[in-house]
């Protein structure tokens, strides 16, 4: 056997400064001595840390925050080392050490990250030879020693009864006959052939689907009745078509041929020869159809197919209808520089018919020349004398006015009213010099004389005239210049004796505009259709008009001679080739679903043989378990009954480890202080007695499974128990585990005396590190023990 003979810390936890070694030595019990928060814990972290790599009761508590030091460093910047020294029963010394990796980022110090901050070496004189965690293993002669270690071979001070409390009765099972490694080998042969099955499902699923696919996808109801004549050759329907043009089912190798899409090319077959049956009505009425939808054409058709011609002049009246406008606003606009300026008076009067262009335009210079010769107070005067004469002619103009709309004041009746303005104008000129009254009397005897008559004949020009709209002259535009389509048109329409001179408009501008032409354009559509006729029977009931327009589309490019030159004849061929074509692919098919059915049933079988096989490795399991566990049911009976010494059930009464479903094959693990009841202990004994069943659970497994490893490490296991408890206790460690190393802390001095006095008074071998001061040092044999005086009886003298 192996025991722990060293541990040496640095750096680690409570153990700062120099390293601190703890010698374990032959001692047959080690105590940790101190008082509570000197480092007994520690020391056990500290193996627990060497050997397993972590420490298990640390709890994952950080969010998102990157700590800055190790949790476990006296000191955060110096180094992490724990060395521990084991000893075989030969006398061979083997030392291991858990190092802190160097150069540890923050994010990487979380609690979580813990086990994967540490460096495993094997130290061999000066050297430090790099391990794998799986070393201890070997050592030990353990599938799992880390997971062993902490069942049967360290007791916490914290939480005895985590085995306890953390598992179900299920789990508990699983986990006390897994745990020892002796179903490993098979448990892995287990999850092969489960891993197996799970392959050969998915394999029958697929293998199924296959099988699926090709019935839905084939008629393989009729593959008895598939003639083995003559296979039809390979002729172009349509060869015209080349490249990506031609469609799948006119190639001399049709991929992928199975039912659906041999039934689509018969499908586009029927298509292509209803097209061809009833050809010339469907070019006829696809011809009317397009024409009655030229919708642009016709509505120009319509409104200006009888003044299209009248174009030029039209838009010359209507050029010359806006000279006479602009030219009317610069006269009415009263500003005599202005209208010499920009006055075309010749062009004018020629549009007008009036005569003696010259005295008009000499006379508006000479007014010009007198105008730019007033100055000052004058001039003001003559422009009052302007502004007063429009306003007098605007006041004429209304002949019911009675207010003045220069003071507002109501003078009852429109004669007053003219009288006080006739009035207010002599008053004006009274105020006029020579010059300027010369100038009014020119300006007033030009308005009446020559600029009056010129606007009376602008007015009576644009009244005689309708100005076309600009939407109507851009109409008339394209009319024109889509001239030998419209007249293309009204031959068309006479050749088919459609008639449609109650539908143009006479006139331009048109009456009612867009709408007349709207509505005109409709009748018209109407007509073009109506020469269609009625559709030869069967025409609708075979396919519809989108249909023979995409045949007509995709297959005939739509040309019509390729549609009438169209050999019906060669469409049989063709359907034969492709049907011959489909049952020759079909054979083939045929055998392969065969092949996948033959597969299906041999994968039925492999399931149902592998099923059979995990039923059996499963109960063989289960049932080896049960034996696993009741290996331990008695020494753990006995141990719970000597350290409980008693309880509610008994005096001497351990605890029972029952299967509540009572089968060969272990499933729940339930612990009971009466064979009679089905409550677990964890419901009806106190914390100190579950404490004391947990001890009395691993003592039980330590005995009957620890291999190599004689150490069994307690940490202040009494803190909870009776009294009468901690005597039981020692008792059975005395006297039941000889032959064990026991490392056990303490921090009450009377329990240390108590298990001191115990083994020393029955020649083993103590050592007492006091962790408070750091020393250590081993109690003498000071006890003498007599045997009692005989008594004799006295002697009559």
């Amino acid at each position: 056997m192996i025991t722990l003979t060293k541990v040496t810390l640095k750096n680690f936890k409570v153990y700062g400064g120099e390293p601190f070694t703890v010698n374990f030595e032959d001692n047959r019990l080690a105590l940790l001595d101190g008082p509570n928060g000197y480092g007994k814990t520690t020391v056990f972290d500290a193996i627990e840390l060497a050997i397993t790599g972590t420490i298990r009761r640390l709890i994952v508590l950080e969010s998102r925050q990157n700590p800055s030091d190790i949790v476990v460093a006296h000191n955060g910047q110096n180094d992490v080392e724990i060395i521990v020294e084991f000893r075989d029963e030969n006398g061979n010394k083997r030392t291991f050490r858990r190092r802190l990796k160097p150069n540890i980022s923050n994010s990487a110090r979380r609690i979580g990250n813990f086990s994967d901050l540490w460096e495993f070496h094997e130290v061999v004189g000066t050297q430090a030879i790099p391990l794998h965690n799986d070393t201890f293993d070997q050592l030990f002669n353990s599938k799992d020693f880390a997971r062993d270690f902490l069942l049967f071979h360290y007791i916490e001070q914290e939480d005895t009864s985590r085995f306890l409390k953390s598992n179900n009765e299920a789990q508990r099972a699983e986990k006390l006959a897994n745990l020892f490694g002796d179903t490993f080998e098979s448990e892995q042969k287990l999850l092969k052939l489960t891993d197996v099955k799970k392959r050969l499902f998915t394999a029958r699923r697929d293998n199924k689907t296959k099988i699926e696919n090709i019935r839905s996808l084939h008629n393989l109801e009729a593959i008895n009745d598939l003639s083995a004549g003559e296979t039809e050759q390979h002729a172009y329907v349509l060869p015209w078509l080349t490249g990506e043009k031609m469609p799948f089912w006119d190639r001399p190798s049709i991929a992928q041929l199975n039912e659906d899409r041999m039934n689509k090319a018969i499908a586009e077959l029927e298509k292509i020869r209803a097209l061809f049956t009833y050809r010339e009505f469907f070019l006829r009425s696809r011809w009317y159809q397009r024409a009655a939808q030229e919708r642009e054409l016709i509505e120009l058709y319509i409104g200006y197919a009888n003044t299209y011609h009248h174009y030029q002049q039209i838009e010359a009246d209507y050029s010359t209808y806006q000279f006479v406008k602009r030219s009317s606003d610069i006269l009415n606009n009263g500003d005599l520089k202005i209208l010499h300026q920009n006055l075309e008076t010749a062009k004018l009067f020629q549009i007008l018919n009036v005569d003696f262009p010259d005295a008009f335009i000499n006379d508006v210079a000479s007014l010009v020349g007198l105008t730019e010769k007033s100055k000052g107070l004058t001039s003001i005067y003559t422009e009052l004398m302007k502004h007063h004469k429009a306003l007098h002619d605007s006041m004429q103009a209304n002949p019911t006015d009675t207010l003045c709309a220069l003071c507002g004041h109501d003078y009852s009746t429109h004669e007053a009213l003219n009288k006080a303005v006739t009035d207010h104008g002599h008053l004006l000129r009274t105020q006029l010099g020579d010059q300027d009254r010369v100038l009014v009397t020119a300006r007033e005897s030009f308005e009446n004389n020559q600029l009056k008559p010129v606007l009376k004949a602008c007015d009576e020009f644009l009244k005689l005239r309708e100005l076309p709209s600009q939407q109507e002259l851009s109409r008339i535009a394209k009319a024109a210049a889509n001239k030998d389509r419209l007249e293309r048109l009204r031959s068309w329409l006479a050749s088919e004796n459609i008639a449609d001179h109650d539908l143009i408009s006479p006139i331009f501008p048109v009456t009612g505009s867009q709408a007349f032409i709207s509505e005109k354009a409709d009748l018209l559509s109407e007509r073009i259709r109506s020469r269609i006729g009625p559709s030869p029977d069967g025409y609708t009931e075979s396919f519809g008009n989108d249909i023979y327009e995409r045949i007509y589309l995709d297959y005939f490019e739509r040309e019509g001679e390729k549609l009438r030159g169209f050999d019906l004849a060669v469409l049989e061929r063709k359907e034969r080739f492709i049907k011959s074509q489909y049952f020759s692919s079909l054979t083939q098919v045929v055998a392969q679903l065969l092949k996948f059915e033959k597969q299906g049933a041999l994968l039925d079988i492999a399931l149902l043989d592998t099923g059979r096989l995990i039923d059996v490795v499963n109960t063989q399991l289960g049932q080896y378990r049960k034996k696993l566990i009741t290996d331990i049911e008695i020494p753990f009976y006995i141990y719970s009954g000597k350290i409980l010494q008693s309880h509610q059930a008994g005096q001497g009464q351990g605890v029972f480890i029952k299967d509540p479903l009572g089968n060969d094959v272990l499933k729940n693990v339930r612990l009971v202080s009466d064979w009679t009841t089905d409550h677990d202990i964890m419901n009806t004994m106190s914390s100190g007695q579950i404490s004391a069943v947990v001890i009395a659970l691993t003592l039980a497994l330590n005995r009957v499974y620890a291999k190599k490893f004689s150490t069994i490490l307690i940490d202040d296991p009494v803190q909870t128990m009776d009294d009468i408890n901690m005597s039981s206790l020692v008792e059975l460690l005395r006297n039941d585990f000889s032959d064990r190393q026991i490392i056990m802390s303490t921090h009450e001095d009377k329990v240390a005396r108590y298990f001191t006095y115990k083994y020393i008074k029955h020649s083993g071998k103590v050592k007492i590190i006091n962790l408070m001061q750091r020393k250590e040092y081993e109690p003498a044999n000071n006890y003498v023990y007599r045997a009692a005086a005989s008594s004799k009886p006295s002697t009559a003298v």
